[in-house]
């Protein structure tokens, strides 16, 4: 290591009240340590982003965010004034609700105890930590905290990827009596720590985990008998709805475990599962009964799901399950399954959103498609994002036009799908000959009439794909005049009109807006009846003529008719 007797003092420059280290500085330090000689632009690029993300955040009085979005920030005795500078920020504070640290490492021992424990101390509604990418010291603090009972009122709790691997069992002791100690706290989220690796670590968690609604271990290497542990600790818990395991890579082994629990108690509150990323199969009738009538929704994304397990989904979609979502991207899905699928989502009635993203369907696979789409109504979005269906050619300019809007007629735009909000594309790639997007927007009002309108606008007075006929609308009613009115006066992008559906650079220009007014006005067939008069004739009532007086000789008024005594 260099002699840092002949270092240049760091310099210090001001940046919204706080100190700001040098980036030279830093980097000559980083350097003579041998620490990422390789990538010293990036380093730089991570300490600037995380002094200005603390100068940004030092005035929110209720949420404390410390972020590096450009990667891990490891610590550096440079960066000692920055925390000090931060931590002397919240000493006063007594509002905090939320603390968000990701990317981020505190200075060492005794830095949480002098620094960040008075700032638990002063908030006892602290509802929300994360803490995602830091180092022990701050895990290890938090902890100790945690493990006091009413030492806040913590509803979710995110210690995710962090790879902590605490080497004595005394830590997750603890972890599991922070946990524990809080009984408003719903959820936990210990994605990524490698709790997998020793069924001991896992079944302390499990045990202080007993009273959550959401459970999050995606990433942890859990085995089969891991899953056979969360068998357990499922089969005596009464409040998790929720629960991933996510990226796991147990298989058909450790699904088993799943389906034969499900199978002996249907009376679980689980009603969200994750098991993507898992390696499954579903092949077999004892892997597929992991697909129970319990749970609203259940994520098979990016497993091994081939034609035998597709069929197993199939026919638990057939039966008409209470499931709300599904997700199956990822799984090399083909168009040999697509007709099956199709045919299972016309009888379903529950299913609401249904993601096949990620897949190989192609254009073959567009008129079951078509089919299913306007013999279902009950389904919101359909995700077929990354597939073969392609603009114009490739199937999706007629998945738009057969399915969700058929501009041939009047009556076509109808009958025509309404209520599902199909993803073609992630991006607007192929959108100027499909509008896709827009016709998605329009299917997500919730409104079948608004739907309808919006799409008969586009049709007739901005795509011009339907001639405008007058002559269509003569036979109206007197009650509905004045809607329709309104709607030949509407084009998309003309005076705000479809603003929340379409590009705003686009603006209608509407120029023939009076003229559709004149001709509908005109070709109306009860317009001459407004005019004319009624066979009976108007009686014209009888003036009644005014009594004059006039006075006698006598000087007293004398009234016509009346004699005078």
């Amino acid at each position: 290591m260099a002699d840092t007797s002949t270092m240049p003092t760091p310099t210090i420059a001001k940046a919204g009240g706080l100190p700001v280290l040098s980036h030279s500085h830093f980097m000559q330090k980083l350097k003579e340590e041998n620490r990422f000689e390789k990538n010293r632009f990036t380093v730089a690029k991570r300490l600037e982003r995380f002094q200005l993300t603390l100068s940004d955040e030092e005035n929110a009085d209720s949420q404390i965010n410390l972020e590096s979005t450009l990667g891990y920030v490891p610590y550096h005795e440079d960066l000692l004034p920055r925390w000090n500078a931060f931590a002397d920020s919240q000493k006063d504070n007594e509002s905090i609700t939320s603390i968000t640290v990701r990317n981020s490492c505190i200075p060492p021992s005794p830095f949480f105890k002098d620094k960040i424990y008075p700032i638990f101390q002063k908030n006892k509604n602290i509802t929300s930590l994360e803490l995602q990418g830091v180092n022990r010291s701050l895990i290890f603090g938090v902890i100790s905290v945690l493990k006091m009972k009413k030492c806040c009122k913590l509803v979710s709790l995110d210690l995710s990827w962090n790879k902590t691997r605490f080497t004595d069992i005394a830590r997750y002791q603890s972890l599991s009596e922070a946990i524990g100690n809080h009984p408003s706290l719903a959820y936990v989220n210990f994605s990524n720590n490698a709790l997998g690796e020793n069924v001991d670590h896992l079944s302390l968690v499990l045990k202080g985990s007993d009273k959550l609604e959401s459970l999050i271990l995606d990433s942890n290497d859990i085995d089969s008998d891991g899953v056979d542990l969360i068998m357990k600790f499922l089969k005596s818990n009464k409040t998790l709805t929720t629960l991933s395991l996510s990226d796991n890579d147990f298989g058909n082994k450790g699904v088993k475990a799943f389906a034969s629990t499900f199978e002996e108690n249907d009376d679980m509150a689980l009603r969200e599962l994750n098991l993507s990323k898992n390696g499954l199969t579903l092949a077999t009738k004892v892997e597929s009964k992991v697909l129970s009538d319990m749970l609203m929704h259940i994520d098979l994304s990016h497993n091994l799901i081939g034609v035998q397990g597709l069929k197993n989904v199939v026919a638990y979609l057939a039966g008409n399950p209470p499931l709300a979502c599904m997700n199956l991207a990822g799984n090399i899905l083909r168009n040999n399954v697509a007709a099956l699928l199709m045919g299972a989502l016309k009888r379903n009635t529950n299913l609401a959103h249904l993601n096949l993203g990620h897949n190989s369907f192609t254009k073959a696979s567009v008129p079951c498609m078509v089919d299913a789409l306007k013999n279902n109504s009950t389904l919101l979005t359909l995700d077929l994002t990354d597939n073969k269906i392609k603009p114009k050619s490739g199937g999706r300019k007629e998945l738009v036009k057969n399915a969700l809007f058929d501009s041939t007629t009047l009556q076509s735009i109808i009958d025509s799908n309404h209520s599902c909000q199909v993803y073609l594309s992630d991006n607007n790639w192929g959108n100027k000959d499909t509008h896709e997007v827009e016709i998605r927007k329009m299917n997500a009002f919730g409104n079948k009439g608004k739907t309808i309108r919006y799409k008969l606008v586009l049709a007739m007075f901005t795509l011009k794909t339907i001639p405008f006929n007058p002559l269509a609308f003569q036979h109206i009613s007197l009650e509905l005049m004045p809607r329709l009115l309104e709607f030949v006066q509407q084009e998309m992008g003309h005076k705000g009109f479809g603003k929340d559906v379409w590009n705003a650079s686009r603006k209608g220009k509407g120029g023939k807006c009076l003229t559709r007014v004149y001709e509908v006005v005109t070709g109306w067939s009860m317009l001459p009846s407004l005019f004319e008069r009624g066979p009976d004739k108007v009686k014209k009532k009888k003036k009644k003529q005014a009594t004059k007086k006039r006075k006698r000789d006598d000087g007293k008024e004398c009234i016509p008719g009346k004699r005078g005594k």
